[in-house]
């Protein structure tokens, strides 16, 4: 049997990239091998076909999801691929761009694809016009092309985007069979009719990217007890988890949550309500177990509270200060978590990552999370190979967890699995 190719062209932060798309193949039983890996891609081999939709939409990591069909060494790269790709894979009346990332090889190998692909477009566009088809191409402007442009320029109007991707040994080349859902993150983000830009809003993808860690199923009860504006609670019902609770210390923001919810059925109409069950409750996270039955929850997926809003102004005495609070609150909050969890319960959470210039101020509270019963987990499953994991180039903190930093953020978000 012959294997299936693919690249995942990865979202910011690669390493959470990785180690959710590995969650997600692991969790659906598709057996696959990692054969490159690079800060822009992940590529794999498996012997059974992946549906490239199903899985974009599953993840909040993939911008674009890529069949490999063919693979070159750089010598002769340029000639074999003219000769043997383009009669096969271009249709007859072709709109195409094509992209190059790194997969391995390193910039002067990348770099010398790149600036041969002005060249290679062109020599496309001649030789299918000479066999009568009618043929244009996007210009590179730079190395890749955009998710929007793939999708607005070229996917939606029956064009191709060839994708060149350059490691250590060859060439993968493959097209892109479906990018991400840009525009549905982008609305539920800021279109949805309750938001507080001031208190702070965990993006979609990222609360997505959360319950794919958690490796629960669609019936297990999920619980986010810092729910907020409800991105947590939304991106569950778009996953199909069907038993979903939401708690916050404030009215008005368990208020809110009830509108976004209401607001989310309303303009997906394929979600039937009736085919979940979701609790919304006003509860300080202290007096949790006082709300939720002991032992109920299957997995708590949840951004607490990451500080002041004015914590940009802090010096690192006031982040110190900041930081006790903000300690004392988790610490209450595992405490309760210990209660209303299962026996293989398991918390995907948030710790806020201040900085002041070069200095960087974590949550020293690991120790007493122990204490409390809890073990940190790790992002990957021992089945994963040790070559393999090597060759995931992870970045993975000393303290075991993921940082997810966007520029220009002051505070940054530590990610833990207990």
């Amino acid at each position: 049997m012959n294997s299936f190719l693919y690249c995942f062209i990865l979202g910011a932060n690669h390493t959470l990239a990785k180690v959710e798309i590995i969650n997600i193949l692991l969790a659906d039983n598709i057996e696959f091998k990692v054969i490159e890996a690079s800060q822009e891609t992940l590529i794999i081999s498996s012997e059974e076909k992946i549906e490239g939709s199903k899985l974009t939409n599953i993840s909040g990591n993939i911008a674009k999801f890529v069949e490999i069909f063919a693979d070159f060494p750089f010598k002769g790269f340029f000639k074999r691929f003219l000769e043997e790709v383009v009669k096969e894979n271009f249709g007859d009346n072709v709109l195409f761009g094509i992209s190059v990332y790194g997969s391995g090889g390193g910039a002067k190998k990348l770099n010398k694809i790149w600036y041969l692909v002005p060249r290679l477009c062109q020599e496309i566009k001649n030789s299918l016009i000479a066999s009568g088809k009618k043929v244009r191409f996007l210009s590179l402007k730079e190395r890749k092309l955009s998710t929007v442009s793939v999708d607005k320029s070229l996917l939606s109007k029956q064009g191709l985007e060839i994708v060149l991707c350059v490691s250590q040994e060859k060439i993968y080349v493959g097209k892109t069979i479906v990018v991400q859902d840009y525009e549905g993150y982008s609305f539920r983000d800021y279109g949805r009719p309750r938001r507080d830009i001031k208190s702070g809003m965990i993006p979609p993808k990222l609360a997505k990217t959360m319950i794919n860690l958690a490796n629960k199923n669609k019936k297990q009860f999920f619980l986010d007890p810092f729910c907020g504006m409800g991105t947590i609670l939304e991106e569950l019902i778009l996953l199909g988890y069907k038993n979903i609770i939401g708690t916050d210390i404030q009215e008005k923001t368990i208020a809110d949550s009830r509108v976004n919810l209401d607001w989310l059925f309303q303009n997906y109409q394929s979600l039937e309500k009736a085919d979940y069950h979701i609790e919304l409750k006003k509860c300080d996270v202290r007096n949790l177990s006082k709300t939720i039955i002991p032992q109920k929850i299957d997995a708590i997926i949840t951004e607490p509270y990451l500080g002041s809003p004015q914590s940009k102004y802090f010096n690192p005495h006031q982040i110190k200060n900041e930081m006790r609070k903000i300690e004392s609150l988790y610490l209450d909050a595992f405490t309760e978590f210990r209660k209303v969890l299962n026996k293989d319960g398991v918390v995907v959470i948030i710790f806020p990552v201040f900085r002041f210039r070069n200095e960087f101020f974590y949550l020293e509270i690991l120790d007493k999370i122990k204490q409390l019963g809890f073990k940190r987990k790790r992002f990957l499953p021992p089945t994963i190979a040790e070559n393999a994991t090597n060759l995931l180039q992870l970045k993975i903190t000393k303290r075991g967890s993921i940082v997810y930093y966007r520029p220009g953020q002051t505070v940054s978000r530590e990610i833990f699995i207990f």
